[in-house]
Order: structure tokens, then C-alpha cells, then sequence
């Protein structure tokens, strides 16, 4: 009788292993008072989001649809919409944003200076000729700045424009030091427009208006278009004819076309627009034969390719009397032919041979 009542809830399965029922616990059914609704969100299907309400748009859609009339919304977007844009307008234009946010930027590199980011120490390497307290005036920084408030790109075009800069480069050396690295002009003539000197560099920059008579030993360079255009009548001179060119001690531009150079005993050699080389060539050539450099002239003419034409001094000229003085008073341009003499510019007639004594 034990074992049967001990045996009630038990169960034996076909192995002789008896397992015990698992007893469930009955749930109660919800209670819903009469009248009351549901949870909603009892009622929602798993994996289904419940229905938002329409927006302002989504509603304002459906009443043009349904009415045919767009009503007052539109208008009055647009009227917003326009007053913010004159707004906006009116702070961009007047300056009120920049000048706010450059206030923001100000008070934040003050901050930063205080900290230890400022200007304490400035660097320049490079330079040998330009004026350090111009260098300084340009950078237009002092101690104590800001660092990160310092502008090096406007340092640099400042710098660029001090007297025999060519180039310069402004980096800021974190956290209290400016490097400034220049690159000088070098002199390469001393060039005279009008009244006015100044030390130019090779492609024709103006590299100086001051000491100018400190290079006095560089060429001499007369007339406007003559400094840039000084290289190519230099280097022909000094790959060609660099005896010559020791002799020159001017050189003059004429109508920015040509050049006349002047000697060191004052005699002006007019070259042409072309065929400089030859031209050259040839003066050289009749200096060396007949001395025609050293004799009382006042300019060797050889623009024209047949001809070389030579101007008399007045002095020469008065000393010569008779009748070559009436002869050549009207002109007193002689030209050397081909055939070594020397004739009139304007006739035929031969006033004396290339190497005929006195001075012609």
C-alpha cells in the first residue's frame, strides 16, 4: 500500500527509469474591467512598428489634395525664409561675423600666449646685405605676440619687398620663435633713368637706390629698357670682344631698341638693332688698323651695313680751316669704306687716306 501511494505521481518508462511529471502552474486569464480598453501595445504583431502621426507637411499635403487649396504655408516659409536671408546678409555684409570671430580667434592666441606660445625670439639667415631693422619693420611683430596669431604668408611678401630680397621664407619654430630665411639679389649694374640711380640685378631688378657709389666698379647702364635688356649686350661683349669691352664705359639704350656705347675717352660707338657681333667685329678691327678710337672724333656710326660713318669734333673740325673746313662744315660726318679710306658721308670726293697724318 506504501509503495503504490509512493508510486502515484510517478511514471516508468520502458528502460525501469521513472520520471516525475513536471507540474505546471495554471495562469490566471486577464482581468479586464468593463469598459476599458486594451493595451494597445498588447495587441501589436511582433516585428510591426506601430503608426506614427502624419507630419506638419504630410498633413498640409493631404489638405491640398483634398481641398485644392495651398493655403498660407507657403507664403509664409518664403517671407521667413527671405527675412533670414537679409539677416544673414546684413552681418556678413557689415563685418559683425568676421569681426566676431576674429574676436574669438584674438582671445583664444591670448590665451596661447599666456601659456608660453609667444614671440620671444626671431631668426634671420641669409642675409648679408639687407637692413635688419628693415627686415624687422616688415615682419611687424614684437615681443610677446601671439605666435599662432603671427601671419606668415603677409611676413613674407613684406619682406619680399625690403631692399635686395629676392625671396624669403617665415616659419613659425614652436613655441616662442620666428626663422626667417632670405635669398639676396645679387649686383649686377649700376642703371641711371632720368636723375635717378640705382643697383640692379642681372634679369634688371631693382635691388637698391642707396650707396649706389659703393659699385662704382660695375657697368654702367644709361637709358629706360636698358636694365633688363643689359645682360645679352655684356655677355656678347665678354664672350667676343672682352678687350673691347674694358674699354666701355657707358652703355647707353637708345629708344629701347639699341645701343650706343660710350668710351672712356668720350667717344660714342652707335651700334645697330642687328648684327651687333659684326658690328663689333668690325670697329674692333679698324681700331686696331688705323687707330680711329684714339683720333678727334665724337662718334663711330655702324647702323648702316656698307658704311661706317665718323663724326668730327668741333675742335677738329676748326683745326682742319681752308677749304676741307668748308668742305665738311655742313656735316662733318666721314665714312671708311670697305676700301680702308675715308671719304664724305654726303658726296664722293676723297678728303685723304685712312692713314693720312692729323687728327681726323
Amino acid at each position: 500500500m506504501r509503495s503504490l501511494s509512493n508510486n502515484r505521481g510517478k511514471a516508468v518508462s520502458r528502460t525501469g527509469v521513472r520520471s516525475v511529471r513536471a507540474k505546471t502552474k495554471k495562469q490566471s486569464p486577464t482581468r479586464i474591467a468593463p469598459g476599458r480598453r486594451r493595451n494597445p501595445a498588447a495587441d501589436r504583431q511582433f516585428g510591426r512598428r506601430a503608426s506614427r502621426p502624419a507630419s506638419f507637411v504630410r498633413r498640409w499635403l493631404d489638405d491640398v489634395r483634398e481641398n485644392g487649396s495651398f493655403g498660407m504655408m507657403p507664403f509664409t516659409i518664403a517671407t521667413t525664409a527671405l527675412i533670414v536671408v537679409v539677416v544673414l546678409y546684413g552681418l556678413i555684409v557689415g563685418g559683425h561675423v568676421a569681426a566676431a570671430g576674429n574676436d574669438i580667434v584674438n582671445r583664444a592666441n591670448q590665451l596661447m600666449a599666456m601659456a608660453g606660445f609667444s614671440i620671444d625670439d626671431v631668426t634671420v639667415t641669409g642675409r648679408s646685405h639687407a637692413d635688419s631693422k628693415a627686415l624687422l619693420a616688415a615682419l611687424n611683430v614684437k615681443r610677446g605676440d601671439p605666435i599662432f596669431g603671427f601671419d606668415t604668408e603677409a611676413a613674407r611678401q613684406n619682406i619680399e619687398h625690403v631692399d635686395w630680397v629676392k625671396s624669403a621664407t617665415v616659419t613659425r619654430l614652436l613655441p616662442d620663435a620666428i626663422r626667417i630665411d632670405i635669398v639676396e639679389r645679387k649686383p649686377f649694374a649700376v642703371w641711371q633713368r632720368g636723375g635717378e640711380l640705382s643697383i640692379v640685378d642681372a634679369e634688371g631688378h631693382i635691388i637698391t637706390d642707396k650707396d649706389v657709389q659703393d659699385y662704382a666698379n660695375l657697368p654702367f647702364i644709361v637709358g629706360f629698357g636698358g636694365a633688363h635688356e643689359a645682360q645679352d649686350i655684356l655677355h656678347l661683349m665678354a664672350d667676343v670682344q672682352p678687350q673691347f669691352l674694358a674699354r666701355v664705359r657707358a652703355f647707353v639704350r637708345v629708344g629701347d631698341r639699341r645701343w650706343n656705347l660710350r668710351l672712356e675717352n668720350g667717344v660714342d660707338v652707335k651700334l645697330p638693332e642687328v648684327g651687333v657681333e659684326k658690328a663689333l667685329a668690325d670697329i674692333v678691327a679698324l681700331d686696331a688698323k688705323y687707330k680711329i678710337l684714339s683720333r678727334d672724333i665724337e662718334s663711330v656710326d655702324l647702323r648702316l651695313p656698307d658704311r661706317v660713318t665718323v663724326a668730327l669734333t668741333p675742335e677738329a673740325m676748326a683745326e682742319r680751316g681752308g677749304p676741307l673746313a668748308a668742305k665738311v662744315s655742313t656735316s662733318g660726318d666721314y665714312k671708311i669704306n670697305r676700301g680702308n679710306n675715308l671719304n664724305r658721308d654726303a658726296g664722293g670726293n676723297k678728303a685723304g687716306s685712312a692713314g693720312a697724318g692729323g687728327n681726323t
